[in-house]
């Protein structure tokens, strides 16, 4: 992951933020252009997120939802003041499926990928904050492509039951050694079809491993039984006019 030490406007913190700033050595851990993120390597290890105001308010509730079942970094204090969003995290031991030698040896990293996609997939769904991921997709769709007909002749049609991360890629997983220990941004997650994240997790591979030979190795961790050709290609599409 990277990080490089920096200086930090501690003062222009909400308060709860400054108390596990002021003692702690600043890093950019930055990799999106929608937030800048930092880690705080002080007393409490902790990553600390800013956004544009109401940014981060989904990540904050899901990253919460999913940490109440163990698997997920712990949310420390979600703040949206007249302009910005700020999300403090705990940090987990570990690195993500792209860093800490996990590219390494590729056979294994898609093997434990598909197997902790699948223990996502098996969370209780009472209580998410999210509950109706691909209606909230398919308009996001409908609001970036006025044509939606290419959806409209596809076999397979989705199915809303487990909870869903919803950008399943390797920088989105933390582990130490192959050895899961948290889902991180989380904020296109909620209750969706399982095929919307096995599609990105396919993606993912693909491009981090330069291969495709690694796919039924993931699909069978994750178990071909409960996959659903027509569905994964529906969301497929779909992830493709959400992009």
């Amino acid at each position: 992951m990277k990080r490089v030490e920096t200086v930090c406007n501690i003062e222009a913190l909400p308060l709860i933020i400054q108390e596990y700033a002021k003692a702690a050595r600043i890093y950019d851990s930055s990799c999106s252009e929608n937030a800048r993120t930092f880690f705080l390597d002080g007393t409490v290890r902790s990553y600390l997120k800013l956004g544009k105001k109401g940014a981060l308010e989904k990540e904050s509730r899901m990253m919460d939802f999913v940490s109440r079942e163990g698997l997920a970094p712990k949310v420390i204090a979600y703040i949206s003041d007249v302009s910005e969003d700020y999300l403090l995290m705990e940090a987990v031991t570990g690195e993500d499926g792209v860093s800490g030698g996990h590219l390494d040896n590729p056979s294994k990293l898609a093997h434990v990928f598909g197997e902790y996609l699948r223990l996502l997939h098996s969370l209780p769904t009472t209580g998410c904050p999210y509950p109706s991921r691909t209606a909230e997709m398919l308009a996001e769709a409908q609001n970036k492509h006025a044509d939606m007909e290419i959806l409209k002749h596809l076999k397979g049609s989705p199915v809303d039951d487990v909870i869903i991360h919803g950008d399943y890629c390797l920088p989105n997983i933390i582990m130490e050694h192959y050895q899961f220990k948290g889902f991180i941004d989380l904020g296109s997650g909620g209750i969706g079809d399982r095929h919307y994240d096995l599609y990105w997790g396919l993606w993912t591979l693909a491009y981090n491993l330069k291969t495709d030979q690694y796919k039924d190795t993931f699909l069978d961790a994750y178990g071909k039984a409960d996959i659903n050709e027509d569905r994964l290609e529906f969301c497929s599409v779909l992830a493709n006019l959400v992009e």
